[in-house]
């Protein structure tokens, strides 16, 4: 008995003693609001990095993705605001004694800040939605127990002991995750669905109106679902009225296929006549594939459907062969676009090498397809894109030096690239006396010009016609190609210049088998997003998680663009050699490697001719 004694004693005090450590060590504690406040004020305390890290996830039941726990930042206290009204939770970190540099300074104050991009529900505006059961919910096969959960987020990229990326601010962003709920908004019978595919072709779009067709008849049970021809035309051109019914029937096939079995065009969107047109019909889901610009016009009809009080959910695919989409890891389709970028590189190469000083020219549509092709064949000599300004002298001067080494070269350009030493070029080929007395070289006059169509014979509207490369101004494809039979014509040199122009082609292919299994994963959840009652979302792959991002913050500022400083273009440089192309007397050193000089490997014959170039020009810095 007296052993027993003791040992209720000594316990006693252990959790006596633990009790007053806890009570000691919490500084601001921090009290969830009520499960149905209506208040609009935040609740924000301080707390230590660890006692938040047990104590946030409570606040909101389990929902939030908590700070990351980074013991490097010192003495670090973190700042939560949580407001439950809007289901949006927001941390800072303070840190009071940072990390050091290597000389021992002191870095500047970091902070971190997760922000919740929560997406928009239809009984924001429709408080009267009752909720029904997902189909998937009861059917006794395929099992379904993967549902999301209300809350569930995916944040970007964490960086941690990242002194680049702390000196700007981490900001993380946190996804609504994609997924079907085991609540809906919508029952089968009531769902009329429709799928419009706007801008040019795309690999992928079959693949999409399969999985959106397929998803919404076998996983919902949908008996309506339509396609509108030739994008935006389909709301408005009364010969562009006639919808297809989308049945498993008709879509059986189409994955194998390119193209696109909807058809295409570039009209913008008369939100009016486009809303008109979806009320007349009874549409209650859109599913619009397109670039920015057309996630642009695709929320200003969500907004004009909410303003009126209709049951609509608008929901966004991304597609562009240029691949620019904000926040999203890749559009559908960007895969196989570079393997037919590479496919017209190679068959360049082989045409290029089989004769004497072959120059192949390949005009690709976008910088990131050029980027990725020329990295993936390993083909190319020089990559010349739209942002990254370049002296046509210097480039044409560096081929001299590649064909001397190896006999041909091969160039990618990105198209649009150039664009004021283009049209330069054009205003003095339609310079009056020597525009008469020009004769062209090369091949005929419009070979070498570019693809001038008058539109008054064309009978395109004009957006058309930049789809299909016949822009005012000249051709940059044309326009190297003849600077190059020019550049060597002057030097007594016999070259053969070729311009490949495969984007067409490219843009038809058939989806490769990633692109399909990416198509089928982004389709299917758009349909669970929609079925839940969501809206005005971009259907996306983040840090490699299918998310939903508000329309709200899609804009053509927020696009991702190519940098002479980013990674990707000097990965890019390291794979083609090339040296900075900037201005006589101004060449960047952007590869790291000690000399521009150095992007070029000379053999003996080089070394002569770079001597001879010394005496002609003078120093370019390549």
């Amino acid at each position: 008995t007296k052993g027993a004694g003791a040992m209720l004693l000594r316990v006693g005090l252990i959790l006596l003693t633990a009790a007053l450590a806890a009570a000691i060590h919490v500084s601001a504690p921090l009290h969830p609001p009520a499960a149905h406040s209506p208040a609009l004020t935040p609740i924000k305390a301080k707390v230590p990095a660890l006692e938040l890290r047990s104590r946030v996830a409570s606040l909101r039941g389990g929902g939030a993705v908590l700070p990351p726990d980074d013991d490097t930042l010192g003495d670090t206290f973190r700042e939560v605001a949580i407001d439950n009204s809007t289901d949006t939770v927001a941390w800072t970190d303070e840190t009071c004694s940072g990390p050091k540099t290597v000389d021992g300074r002191a870095s500047s104050l970091i902070s971190e800040k997760f922000i919740v991009n929560e997406v928009m529900q239809l009984q924001s505006y429709l408080p009267h939605l009752q909720q029904y059961q997902n189909p998937l919910v009861t059917r006794a096969w395929p099992i379904n127990t993967n549902f999301v959960g209300l809350n569930e987020t995916v944040t970007d990229t964490v960086f941690c002991n990242s002194l680049r990326a702390q000196s700007k601010g981490l900001v993380y962003n946190q996804w609504v995750r994609a997924g079907p709920r085991k609540q809906t908004l919508f029952t089968p019978s009531e769902v009329n669905a429709a799928i419009v595919a706007c801008g040019g072709l795309d690999p992928g779009i079959n693949i999409v109106v399969k999985e959106i067709t397929c998803t919404l008849t076998l996983a919902y049970n949908v008996k309506r679902a339509w396609g509108v021809r030739f994008g935006w035309r389909g709301f408005s051109d009364p010969a562009a009225k006639e919808w297809l019914e989308l049945t498993q029937e008709r879509v059986a096939h189409i994955h194998k296929e390119g193209g696109s079995i909807l058809g295409y065009s570039a009209e913008g969107c008369d939100v009016e006549k486009t809303l008109a047109v979806l009320e007349e019909r009874g549409v209650n889901q859109l599913y619009v594939l397109g670039n920015v610009e057309t996630c642009q016009a695709a929320s200003a009809l969500q907004r004009a459907a909410i303003h009126k009080k209709l049951k609509l959910a608008v929901v966004f695919i991304p597609k562009s062969i240029e691949n620019n989409f904000p926040y999203i890891d890749k559009c559908i389709g960007f895969d196989t676009v570079v393997q037919g970028a590479v496919d017209a590189i190679h068959r360049v190469l082989v045409a290029a090498s089989s004769v004497q000083g072959g120059i192949g020219i390949i005009k690709l549509g976008s910088g990131f397809m050029c980027l990725h092709a020329v990295m993936a064949s390993g083909d190319a000599d020089v990559c010349l894109l739209k942002a990254i300004n370049f002296d046509p002298k210097i480039v044409l001067a560096y081929v001299e030096k590649v064909i001397a080494h190896k006999g041909y070269a091969i160039v990618v350009v990105e198209d649009g690239a150039a664009e004021e030493l283009v049209k330069k070029w054009k205003e003095k080929l339609d310079d009056g006396e020597a525009a008469n007395a020009r004769t062209p070289v090369g091949g005929s006059m419009d070979e070498c010009i570019g693809k001038l169509v008058p539109r008054v014979t064309s009978g395109c509207s004009l957006a058309e016609e930049k789809i299909w490369g016949n822009t005012e101004g000249f051709d940059v494809g044309q326009y190297l190609k003849e600077q190059a039979i020019e550049y060597f014509s002057e030097r007594g040199m016999h070259v053969t210049v070729r311009l490949s122009t495969p984007e067409w082609y490219i843009r038809s292919m058939p989806a490769f088998a990633s692109d399909r299994i990416f198509c089928n994963i982004v389709a299917s959840a758009a349909v669970h997003g929609a079925f839940a009652g969501m809206m005005h979302f971009v259907v996306g792959r983040v840090n490699q998680r299918y998310v939903y991002i508000p329309m709200s913050i899609v804009s053509p500022a927020s696009k991702p663009r190519v940098k002479e400083t980013s990674r990707m273009y000097n990965r890019m440089i390291r794979a083609t050699g090339q040296p900075s192309f900037q201005r006589l007397g101004h060449a960047k050193l952007i590869t790291g490697r000690g000399d521009v000089r150095r992007a070029f490997t000379p053999d003996q014959a080089l070394s002569e001719l770079a001597k001879e170039d010394q005496k002609r020009f003078g120093s370019f810095g390549i």
